[in-house]
């Protein structure tokens, strides 16, 4: 058994070039990780914001990973070159993965050297993993451990041939509570610089602008109380592929003095402020969101559908309300009833912060990380012996 004081060497690899929820996950725990005492490497993609987020964290970047993908043979070469030389020169315990690139690049690298380091892969969304032979391989013999961020598809993916049900767990991603502390001040100036009055109920969405996040279910439930709340606006924070298209949406519903498109912004723990609730809406791949638990930790009541792994964020009746996904009505009986109650707003937004900092902080989520961490190396360990 690994001594659980001892500092880890955690190779952590992603191959997005821009920011999103995955991004955030690993910016998140290699900060912590390392306020912790473990020694991180994260490895990228040559101009990935990877590169900016490992020096927030006070870690390295190797960032000569091309994880190209699919049957580019140069780029196969240079991964397993990158990796084989990681684990010659600095013998890693851990190497997290967290997508399909670099989980073969990564896996395919060290079982090359013999297997030396524990392989552990996160599982970050609902898409389903096909029952082949190369992915039984893959997750069964090349993979030491599986993280996955809900139950919900932990348990999906247990039922699998795929996997080992008994080689993996499921871990919530984390957020900086302290960060998203509700502030007076704050919430006042964010409203006045989206041009918020006091009277205004302002529901808040913070997600990419893609099919998935549900946006449409949203507008169309505003739409539908015009006459009811008078003075209902909607803050959307974050960009995509589907900006054209709602906007198209919001003027064809003449909603267009009461929905605002605020774009991406860096300032996620003051724009957070101005929302009275927040809403997820989500219709796919969802599983541990982010902003759900951010506007918790802000007191922010909330609004989500039933998919995914919400449900095991935000409890209904218990943080805020839970709708079925891909419905206008009951979405829009949620939110009457949002405005109507302000002091059930206010107790719902009040046991929402107590849930983040009791389940989804990130010290939380980065002690889980650290304990599946050693479980994992434990196995790794006596299947080597095993195979001895």
């Amino acid at each position: 058994m690994i001594d659980t004081d001892t500092p880890l060497k955690i190779l952590i690899t992603d191959p997005h070039l821009d920011g999103g929820g995955q991004v955030r996950y690993i910016a998140n725990l290699a900060g912590e990780l390392v306020r912790q005492g473990h020694e991180i490497t994260v490895g990228c993609r040559p101009g990935s914001v990877l590169v900016e987020k490992a020096a927030e964290a006070g870690c390295r970047a190797l960032d000569q990973f091309p994880f190209g993908g699919g049957l580019r043979l140069g780029a196969w070469r240079r991964d397993l070159k990158v990796v084989g030389e990681f684990i010659r020169h600095e013998s890693p315990d851990i190497i997290h993965v967290n997508l399909s690139q670099d989980h073969w690049s990564c896996a395919v690298g060290n079982r090359l050297k013999g297997f030396p380091a524990c392989l552990v892969r996160t599982r970050h969304n609902t898409y389903a993993v096909k029952e082949t032979l190369a992915n039984r391989v893959l997750n069964t013999r090349w993979t030491d451990y599986q993280i996955v961020v809900c139950d919900v598809v932990r348990r999906e993916l247990a039922a699998q041939k795929t996997f080992d049900a008994q080689r993996m767990c499921s871990i919530h991603n984390g957020v900086d509570a302290e960060a998203f502390r509700p502030n007076t001040e704050e919430c006042q100036s964010a409203r006045e610089e989206f041009g918020y009055g006091a009277s205004d109920f302002v529901l808040g969405i913070a997600a990419r602008l893609v099919p998935a996040k549900g946006h449409v279910y949203l507008f169309r439930a505003v739409a539908a109380l015009r006459d009811a709340i008078p003075n209902l606006k909607v803050l959307v924070l974050g960009q995509g592929e589907l900006q054209e298209d709602l906007e198209k949406l919001v003027a064809e519903l003449s909603l267009e003095s009461q929905v605002l498109f605020a774009g991406f912004r860096e300032d996620m723990s003051r724009c957070t402020q101005a929302f009275d609730v927040g809403v997820q809406p989500s219709v796919d791949c969802d599983t541990s969101s982010f902003s759900l638990k951010e506007q918790m930790a802000a007191e922010k009541a909330v609004i989500a559908s039933n998919y995914g792994g919400l449900t095991e964020i935000v409890r209904d009746g218990v943080e805020g309300w839970v709708v079925p996904a891909g419905t206008v009505e009951p979405l829009a009986d949620a939110i009457r009833e949002a405005a109507e109650n302000p002091a059930r707003r206010s107790e719902l937004g009040k046991a929402g912060r107590q849930r983040v900092l009791d389940e989804f902080t990130v010290e939380i989520f980065a002690r889980r990380t650290v304990d599946a961490y050693r479980t994992a190396i434990n196995i790794h360990r006596q299947r080597l012996a095993g195979n001895a």
